[in-house]
């Protein structure tokens, strides 16, 4: 279950270890501020952590990189080493430094470091726990049980049941994962960030109905979460309910936070226009990025699929002018995309522009003289401009073809 947000593991047990810990230097207050920001913050909003961390406070490190970890667990890294190395206890700096490990997915190097942490001090049972995480990404489930088994006996106050969930899910089995997701959504009714993390495991598990449940859920009880919103309308899209998503993509488009699920949520809402007939609005969605990208030297993946996307969109609304910008920004950085060049050749057509359209169909058809749609779509400009013989000529190959 590789898309699981499998790196992504929450710590709320070590927050409570925070608390208690001899030179945490936070207020209850602060405390309190800085786990809703992480709550937050860890499905889709950024939120400042706290006030100026200083360099050297170990509570402020941790919750930034508790805070991070999700949506950026390369920089969490830096931060759980940091809390590390400001906590004088050994076992902890082994710990943090084995998490960090942990979350650059070397799992066997993570283990040692987790391991100095239980020599160093056998009763730390977020070691543990943190140590069983790991032996259920390297398959050894058995050990993983057991190190689960003595940090509940350390800590009976502790649930570790988000470790053991998770843990299910990286060792491929869902149906023991589910119970623990169920358990921690009944010590949780009223996070958002519990309802999130199963509905994810649902969505995962392929049980739709449960997790658009969950994410619905999510997003009332934590309107300002950018994850929440972006997945409920992406499920939503997924189940052909697209007038349904356009006011989920709408808020987490417009939510300010973290930009890749800002992003994500603007193309869903463009993909859910357009599936419900409002080109109009679709365009205007993506105007912002189509005008970005005529000024890149490069662009990515989504960009190039958002681009082929909107010359349909721009033909829709008879707009010729922009279809062809949008067709040659991709062949600007693709000049041998033939579905850029086909509905270049549409475009061109529309246009009156015949000689480019006979052009870019010759190179079309040249490179797959198989394909039978190319052939009509000549036809269609060749009878255009009154060459009936050759228009004949190209709807007999296609025929042969079909």
């Amino acid at each position: 279950m590789a898309n699981f947000k499998r790196f992504s593991i929450l710590l709320s047990p070590i927050l409570l270890f925070l608390v208690s810990s001899a030179d945490a230097k936070l207020t209850p207050a602060q405390l309190d501020q800085a786990q809703k920001a992480y709550d937050r913050a860890q499905y889709g909003t950024t939120l400042k952590l706290l006030a100026p961390a200083r360099d050297n406070d170990y509570a402020a490190a941790l919750l930034e990189a508790k805070t991070r970890e999700s949506f950026d667990s390369l920089i969490a890294v830096f931060y759980y080493d940091r809390a590390g190395q400001l906590n004088p206890s050994p076992s902890v700096k082994f710990m943090y430094h084995g998490y960090a490990i942990f979350l650059t997915r070397k799992y066997e190097s993570a283990l040692e470091q987790l391991e100095n942490a239980i020599k160093a001090d056998p009763k730390n049972a977020v070691a543990h726990a943190l140590k069983g995480l790991c032996l259920f990404y390297i398959d050894r489930v058995d050990e993983a049980l057991s190190e689960f088994k003595k940090a509940q006996q350390l800590d009976p106050k502790t649930s570790f049941d988000e470790y053991i969930a998770r843990g299910w899910v990286a060792a491929g089995e869902s149906k023991k994962a589910e119970p623990y997701f169920n358990q921690l959504i009944t010590r949780n009714p009223t996070s958002a960030r519990f309802y999130i993390m199963r509905g994810d495991f649902f969505d995962e598990a392929g049980k739709v109905p449960q997790s658009l449940a969950d994410y619905e859920t999510a997003t009332h009880l934590n309107p300002a979460s950018q994850y929440a919103h972006f997945r409920y309308a992406k499920l939503l899209c997924a189940s052909d309910k697209y007038k349904e998503a356009i006011p989920e993509a709408l808020k987490g488009s417009n939510l300010e936070g973290i930009e890749e699920f800002g992003k994500k949520s603007t193309r869903l809402l463009f993909s859910a226009y357009e599936h419900t007939g409002q080109y109009q609005k679709a365009v205007d969605v993506m105007k912002p990025v189509f005008l970005e990208t005529l000024h890149r030297a490069q662009i990515d993946g989504s960009d190039r699929i958002t681009l082929l996307q909107l010359v349909e969109d721009f033909e829709k609304l008879h707009d010729y002018k922009n279809a062809k910008i949008a067709a040659e920004t991709v062949l600007r950085v693709e000049p041998k995309s033939t579905e850029a060049i086909s509905k270049r050749a549409r475009v061109f057509a529309e246009l009156n522009d015949t000689a480019n359209s006979l052009k870019d169909y010759a190179y079309l058809i040249h490179s797959d003289p198989t394909n039978s749609q190319w052939y009509k779509e000549r036809a269609k400009v060749y009878q255009k401009i009154g060459k009936a013989s050759e228009a004949a000529a190209d709807l007999r190959k296609a025929k042969e073809m079909e």
